[in-house]
């Protein structure tokens, strides 16, 4: 499993936030006390997911999904694809499973 940072909590107060690690793209989600990293593809056809009037929006086929959660809100089986996000001494640290 590689962890990498994303900085201090601080700095995330905003989200969803569009972020960029290793050339991916993703967006930086909180629901509660939990922190999210989902893909901004959509597992329907493969389309971008983007942020748009407070809304996480596949306009391929008009899936919305959550902005906490990544959960879809038109299909409720399907999700943005998902990697661990932990908050450490007052840090957040992204887990990828390789």
């Amino acid at each position: 499993m590689k962890e990498i940072s994303l900085g201090l909590v601080e700095n995330w107060t905003e989200l969803p936030r569009e972020i960029q690690i290793e050339r991916r793209s993703y967006y930086l989600l909180k629901d509660g006390n939990t922190y999210r990293l989902v893909s901004q593809v959509c597992p329907h056809a493969g389309g971008l997911v983007e942020f748009e009037d407070g809304e996480l929006v596949c306009f391929m086929h008009g899936w919305c999904f959550d902005r906490h959660t990544g959960a879809c809100i038109n299909v409720p089986s399907k999700r943005l694809a998902e990697h661990s996000v932990l908050a450490r001494d007052g840090q957040l640290f992204v887990q990828f499973n390789d």
